[in-house]
This record gives C-alpha cells, structure tokens and sequence, in this order.
C-alpha cells in the first residue's frame, strides 16, 4: 500500500526534532501528508486529561506548562518544513489512547525509543510499546541521535518467516523496493518455505522487482546484538523486522530481541504487530 499518511509522535525530549526531519523527509519521499502529535506524561504536579489543541493551551495560560519553549520551537520548525502539517496536541494519561485511535487512519507511525521511567519531558513510560502492540499500524521507531543521512538505501529484513516477520516486511515494500542493497539475515535453521508455491522470501521479493543478499546466520542467544552488529557493518538505514509481544492489563510484554533492539536502536527500525 502506498504511503499517504504519517503520523508522527513528538515530545518535549531533544530526540523530537531528529522524528519531524525524518518524517518529513519520508513525506517529501511518497507524497504524503503528515500529522504531528505533541504529548508528553503528565506534570507531577498537576493531573491533566485534556484531549485537544484548546484545553492544551488553557492549561498553558492556567498554570504554565512545562516544555512550552520545546513545543512552540517544534511547532515552528514543522511550519517552515512543511505548512500544511496538521498539528495536535494531547494532555496527560489520554495521550495512547488519543495515537492509537489517530493510528487507524494512518499509514506508517514515526516513534522515538521507549522512554524510561525517569524521563522528563518523554511520552509516558510505556506509551511506544502500547502504539506498537494496540494500533496495528507499522511503525518506524528513529533512535536518538540519528546518525543515518538516507532513509531505506540499505536496508536489512530480519527473517524467520513468521507470520510477524511476514507483516513487517509487506508493509516495508514501498520503503525499501528503491533501496541500492537489501539484506536477508536469518539466524539458525532456514525458514520454511511456502509449502505449495515453494516460495522463499528472496523469490518474493523478486516478484515485487526487490533483490536481496541472504545472510544465513548460526544459532546464536546474542540475536539482538547480532543483528545489531550486522547492521552497522552494513551501514543499514532502516532495519525491518517482526515485533513479538503482547499487552496485559497496564502492562506491554515484549520479546527478548524487539525489546534490545528497541532499547537501542543500531539504525531507524520498522516493525509491526
């Protein structure tokens, strides 16, 4: 599906400005329009559940709000980049639930690293790992600083041919099919092929005019750091790949792998649930 609409996340931390230039360089890329939401946990002084631009502002003129500085100075660089951006802004604990409903009719989500729970001035503790398991939208998480200057040139899928693995690299096709390179890293057995085509994930991509190098690695309990490493031997700007976890009452369990690549990010990463 092409890529019309970006919804981006933004916040009062120094990670915000890298998401606006990334996003904004995927927008100019695929033609799309992108909405920037502004949100932060709330105050410790004060408990705020605001659910618009407006209430967001009387708060502000109330009390005085904390980031202001950091908000308007995004919400400028939005206007000079691209001015027909649609601005929000979400208030205190509405803000997942606020993305999440936003996310429906967005094509691709730009996150920042989940924050901890100390952060000042971040999303609250937990809020990227709920997007990504609740929205059901693909989402690139951008690690802070961003040291890539291109976006989906070299691209690494991590593959194991689960149905997770599977989505996340459907979704990747618009990003990735003007990629120079494409890299396959499996680790351990070959993953099945499709049992009556015969297909393998090279074969598919090739039908969607895609090649890739495989990279068959060993059987490793350092799977994260290992694709971490490959990545950065291959100067990757986007890693692809699956995201294993599921959500419970107030809380976001991911797998041991999305939960150390997310952590810290070797390059901007696309996943979805």
């Amino acid at each position: 599906m092409a890529i019309r609409s970006i919804l981006l996340h933004v916040d009062a931390t120094p990670g915000s400005i890298a998401r606006l230039t990334f996003a904004h360089a995927l927008a100019d890329r695929h033609g799309a329009r992108v909405t920037a939401l502004f949100g932060v946990r709330p105050h410790a002084s004060r408990a705020a559940f605001a659910y618009s631009a407006s209430a967001a502002l009387r708060a502000a003129d109330e009390e005085g709000v904390p980031h202001e500085s950091e908000r308007v100075r995004l919400r400028e660089l939005l206007d000079e980049h691209q001015p027909e951006c649609a601005w929000c802004e979400v208030s205190g604990d509405s803000l997942r639930h606020a993305f999440v409903a936003e996310a429906i009719y967005a094509d691709l989500l730009v996150l920042g690293p989940p924050s901890g729970v100390d952060d000042d001035g971040a999303a609250p503790h937990g809020f990227v790992e709920s997007v990504i398991l609740e929205s059901g939208t693909p989402a690139i998480v951008v690690p802070y600083p961003d040291r890539q200057e291109t976006i989906g040139e070299r691209v690494v899928v991590a593959w194991n041919g689960s149905v997770s693995a599977a989505r996340a690299l459907k979704a990747a096709v618009p990003l990735i099919a003007p990629a120079a390179s494409v890299h396959v890293a499996t680790f351990g057995p070959p993953p099945a092929v499709a049992p009556f085509s015969r297909l393998d994930v090279r074969a598919w991509l090739r039908r969607h005019d895609i090649d890739a190098e495989l990279h068959a690695c060993a059987s490793s309990a350092q799977v994260a750091n290992n694709l971490a490493a490959l990545a950065g031997d291959l100067g990757a700007d986007l890693l692809v790949m699956g995201c294993y976890g599921h959500s419970r009452i107030r809380e976001q369990v991911f797998g041991g792998v999305t939960r150390a690549l997310l952590a810290r990010p070797p390059a901007p990463i696309l996943m979805t649930h």
